[in-house]
């Protein structure tokens, strides 16, 4: 008989997805789709994962831990599994060769289609200078047209840009798309790759950023992409708050030469309560809570995640498999 699959999932609790990755769920699933074939433990502090770590073949992590010197601390390990999309944190810390990476991508594409069109719609219709004005006890009255008809640049175009461009475009706006690949997709009106968005900035009401963090992407909206943007235009990152230099966002918002901004993340999180962000007219910040559906988020992240498993135990290709290489 074939020896049970050891796999660990641990969970970091008082995270903000930690409760909808409890035990009896967990076990719950996997025995589902693995049965005995899996010899499956659970944790949620520090000895927990450290006692895992000798003979786990299989791990999924909710939330980040310590991975240095895997190879010794975890000689068996074959497959690391996240239950979130960013994974910069583990390519920072390096897998020993051989470990598989799978992540969390696609199970944010429903909130993030409706995340993005509503902070556009927020920035189109000017709510943060009207917010900014109610903080001030400012009577100031301020109105806009539609989106139909408005350009949205959307930086990256994975699960979800993707996202991003199908909820805009149903709006009737023109999608302008920006990826590695440059790969044609069917809600964007034009498609971009590399730096070619930056000719493309001053026809852009709407800059989405939805890229993930890696060397390439890191700061690479800088003053100088702002600075091609329209006085007009907004911006929304549902991405890495690294990419985007939220420093000279903020000047350019306070010297009234952008119109507006709503940012999911930031570079510091969370946010010190002396940051001059909170205080930067026409920004709005989500404190990195938009993209998260507390109704199926979990459920989504186990149901790959044990789908994937069968995929393990037969040794076929996983889903979702990240190239450390690239980042994504």
């Amino acid at each position: 008989m074939r020896p049970a699959t050891r796999v660990h999932v641990q969970v970091n609790e008082g995270g903000l997805t930690a409760a909808e990755f409890f035990e009896a769920r967990v076990r719950a699933m996997v025995a589902e789709t693995s049965g005995d074939g899996v010899a499956l433990s659970y944790g949620t502090t520090r000895p927990d994962f450290e006692a895992a770590l000798p003979e786990a073949e299989v791990m999924l992590l909710n939330g980040r831990q310590d991975l240095s010197d895997l190879s010794r601390r975890a000689p068996h390990l074959r497959w690391l599994g996240l239950t979130s999309a960013g994974v910069e944190w583990v390519v920072e810390a390096g897998l020993p060769p051989g470990v598989t990476l799978t992540n969390a991508s696609g199970t944010h594409i429903p909130k993030a289609a409706e995340f993005t069109l509503t902070a556009v719609l927020m920035l189109n219709n000017l709510f943060p200078r009207m917010m900014t004005a109610q903080r001030a006890h400012r009577w100031q009255p301020v109105s806009a047209g539609t989106v139909a008809g408005k350009t949205a640049l959307v930086l990256g175009m994975g699960a979800l840009g993707g996202a991003a461009a199908d909820a805009l475009a149903r709006q009737g706006m023109r999608v302008i798309g920006n990826s590695h690949s440059g790969a044609p997709h069917p809600s964007v009106a034009v498609m971009t790759r590399g730096e070619e968005f930056r000719a493309h900035l001053a026809e852009t009401d709407f800059l989405v950023i939805a890229l993930p963090l890696t060397p390439a992407t890191q700061r690479l909206v800088d003053r100088t992409v702002l600075d091609l943007l329209p006085p007009h235009a907004g911006v929304v990152n549902i991405g890495r708050g690294e990419i985007l230099d939220v420093a000279a966002l903020a000047a350019k918002l306070t010297e009234g030469t952008l119109g507006g901004a709503v940012l999911d993340t930031v570079p510091q999180e969370p946010l010190p309560a002396d940051s001059p962000f909170w205080d930067t007219p026409n920004l709005v910040i989500t404190p990195h809570c938009g993209l998260y559906d507390p109704t199926a988020y979990g459920t989504r992240c186990l149901t790959l995640f044990c789908e994937n498993l069968v995929r393990f135990r037969a040794g076929e290709a996983l889903h979702q498999v990240v190239d450390p290489a690239r980042g994504y």
